[in-house]
């Protein structure tokens, strides 16, 4: 049986580095998880690890010359995706989903993730940043050889 599966990776906090955590999220999860995870749900995790990220860059410290960190923890059936930022800069609130017009070029993110994770939220303090989960009913025999 294979115990869950822990990957960490920093990022400096620029756009185009938005980009390659879609890259290594994607390929830790269909290389190197030891668990066969539906493409689905690589899919949607890929597209919200994109939105935490953008978050991260946009509203917090983490895009004015800052970092953030992407750990992707999988077991048997779950994904769990953690985007740790550096705050913002003023205090700031929680991640949050913004009321938006079906025409707004900005604002739906957090609605993405509301809408294909099982649960999400903001870590725990003192962290800052967001976490959200996926899950899927393994099959037997879907831990990968």
């Amino acid at each position: 049986m294979v115990a869950v599966v822990k990957y960490f990776r920093g990022f400096p906090g620029w756009a185009e580095q938005v980009r390659e955590v879609r890259r290594w999220t994607e390929h830790v999860l269909t290389a190197h998880s030891g668990f066969e995870i539906p493409d689905d749900t690589v899919a949607a995790a890929v597209l919200l690890v994109s939105e935490a990220a953008t978050n991260s860059i946009r509203y917090t410290a983490s895009g004015r010359g800052g970092t953030f960190g992407v750990t992707v923890f999988v077991d048997r059936g779950r994904i769990t995706v953690e985007v740790d930022d550096e705050g913002c800069p003023a205090g700031g609130t929680l991640p949050f989903i913004r009321p938006h017009t079906p025409m707004a070029q900005f604002g739906r993110g957090m609605a993405l993730v509301d809408h294909f994770a099982d649960s999400w939220g903001p870590l725990p303090a003192p962290r800052t940043g967001v976490a959200f989960t996926l899950t899927w009913a393994p099959e037997r025999g879907t831990v990968a050889a």
